[in-house]
């Protein structure tokens, strides 16, 4: 293989190039071209084709980290995002492993994080969003064998009915969002006797 030019391919990024070869352009990282010593001649094929691979994982890696800076993300969510990156799957697979080695994914403590930050949702419905973010169903079993869904509802109607008054139409309000978060009817059903005198088996008031 014969390398013609390398050329930064933005002045924003100084660490980015485009190697332009006989066989078409290739985008590599600064600390690749210098770890194989690439310049402008022939280069053996295997060298570059390592060269390549080594460049994708530095490119994806880096990417990630700025992605995981806004809040911690789960393994499916790394993947899914180098994805749509249209990074192969090897390169995800080897950013992923790096990652884990550096603690900077960890499904179950974004399990126990997600479950800290999310009092407000019911156990159905916590578990139904840490499935869709990818966490394995044992974390999610595990780190939820000890919530309580009627602590977690009651609190949840406080916050709501916090400054407003106990009426009716806000009860019938706080009663749908109750059940959008989740909770099934018998532990809305507590979470309204206890905060009224009202019986809600038949939901008058």
């Amino acid at each position: 293989m014969i390398i013609n030019a390398i050329n930064l391919k933005t002045k924003n990024n100084p660490n980015i190039f485009i190697v332009q070869t006989d066989d078409g352009e290739f985008v590599l990282h600064s600390d690749v071209i210098v770890k194989y010593g690439l310049t402008t001649g022939v280069v053996d094929d295997k060298i570059f084709n390592k060269a390549c691979e080594d460049s994708k994982v530095i490119i994806a890696t880096n990417l990630t980290v700025k992605y995981l800076n806004s809040r911690l993300k789960t393994e499916r969510q790394i993947h899914d995002y180098l994805k749509k990156k249209n990074f192969d799957s090897n390169t995800i697979n080897e950013v992923i492993k790096k990652l884990k080695e550096y603690k900077l994914i960890d499904d179950d403590e974004y399990a126990k994080i997600f479950i800290r930050s999310n009092t407000g949702n019911s156990k159905l419905k916590l578990k139904q969003k840490l499935i869709a973010a990818g966490i394995d169903k044992n974390y999610i079993d595990d780190e939820l064998k000890d919530f309580d869904d009627y602590d977690s509802c009651l609190n949840s109607a406080k916050r709501f009915l916090k400054s407003k008054e106990i009426n009716k139409s806000n009860i019938e309000k706080l009663t749908r969002r109750l059940s959008y978060q989740g909770y099934k009817w018998d532990t809305i059903k507590k979470v309204l006797n206890s905060l009224t005198n009202a019986d809600f088996d038949d939901m008058s008031f």
